[in-house]
Formats: structure tokens, sequence, C-alpha cells
């Protein structure tokens, strides 16, 4: 065997070794599966994250694949994302990144989906969070008023105890403190916020319950 073929060689047989030790062998195997990122959860558990995470005790570290984990936990609608961490010698840790709960959506039976600011919902509760506002109304406008709520300024978004849908024309919303807003449709978002914040200002509104910004050329305080 000539030297060169030696030297060709050594480096197959260490790639091959190191692939076995890492990808088969015992060495680096499972034994420990630790979950974090669930504080604030409503209905997971570390023990429905392992177990329907497709990850086992024995099981391979290397072969952990992050895709195939994240897929399977898709199946829980509160889990925005999962990142894999490997610690030697022997444990997995799942770290799950929960939906934020921005919104939650009233239903007909009196109880309280949470959702996220992209009106996705992921879990049923009997009185929604302190300070998260409500939405009530036909859910096919829920869109409407997560694009209209999200171009509020922050000091009016914090303010929002409720979005009310009665038509893709009449979303409605009401602040802390009574004062109902009619916004109307999501179109003239600019042009409306303007308005809304040049008639709060006045000094003669400040004791307005209700303003109307639908048509914002033509503005209505009471």
């Amino acid at each position: 065997m000539s030297v060169k073929f030696k030297k060709l060689l050594i480096p197959i047989i260490l790639v091959a070794a190191l692939g076995y030790l890492f990808g088969w062998s015992s060495i680096f195997d499972i034994r420990s599966i630790e979950v974090s990122g669930l504080e604030g959860s409503k209905t997971l558990t570390a023990k429905k994250i392992i177990r329907k995470s497709g990850i086992g005790i024995g099981d391979k570290l290397a072969r952990v694949n992050a895709g195939d984990v994240a897929r399977a936990l898709s199946v829980y609608p509160e889990v925005a994302g999962v990142d894999i961490n490997r610690k030697p010698l022997h444990t997995v840790e799942l770290v799950i990144q929960l939906r934020e709960v921005d919104v939650a959506f009233a239903t007909r039976q009196g109880k309280f989906l949470l959702g996220d600011k992209n009106g996705v919902t992921f879990v049923e509760v009997s009185r929604p969070p302190q300070g998260v506002p409500v939405i009530a109304g036909d859910r096919r406008f829920i869109n409407d008023a997560m694009q209209i709520y999200d171009a509020l300024p922050k000091k009016i978004r914090q303010r929002v105890a409720r979005i009310d849908l009665p038509s893709k024309a009449s979303i409605t919303l009401e602040l802390r403190g009574g004062l109902k807003i009619l916004w109307g449709s999501v179109g003239d978002q600019e042009a409306k916020l303007t308005v809304l914040d040049a008639l709060l200002a006045a000094p003669e509104n400040k004791r307005a319950r209700f303003v109307d910004i639908a048509t914002p050329l033509t503005p209505t305080v009471r």
C-alpha cells in the first residue's frame, strides 16, 4: 500500500468513524429530554411536548431532526416554533416559543378564544386575560380588525378594550373609559388616524363618548 494511498485512506476512515460514533454509537444516545418555554401556557405540559415530538430515550443526539420535531409539534396551535439544543453527552432540550396572546375572540357560547396578532387562535378560556382586547362579531372580518388594531399608535392601542365587528364597513373600537370609535372599514387608515388624533386632542372633546371617523373628511363627535 503506497504512502499516498494511506494518506487518502486515513481521512476517510476518520470520517466514517466519527459518523458511526455520533450517528449510531450509544456514546451519544439520548438519556434525558428537557423542555423549556412553557411558562404561561394554558394547555401544554412538558409531558405532552415530549410525547408528540417523536424523540425518545435511546435515540441518537445527532439524528434528531429539527424540522421533523417542528412539524410534529405544529398540531398544537399554541406553539409558534421550537429550537433544539443538544447538550453533551446525553441530553436534548426542546425550547418552545409560544404564540403571544394579543386578542381574545368572543364565542357564541360565552367563552373566549385567545389569539395572536395574525388571528391564529390556540386556546379557549372562560375569561380573557386582563388588558387583552376582546373581538366580538362576525369572524369573517377578524383580519380587518387586526389590520386596524395594528395600525393604531401604541398610546391608543393600549386603551382598546373591545372591537366589535357587526359588518365589514362598521368596525367599532371601544376604549377603556367608555369612548367608542366607529372606524368603519379598513380603508383610509392614515387619514383616520390623523383625524382621530386631532379630535382626541381637542379640549371640547374631553367628555366625548362617541367618535365617527368612518368617513374621515366628515367626522362626528358626541
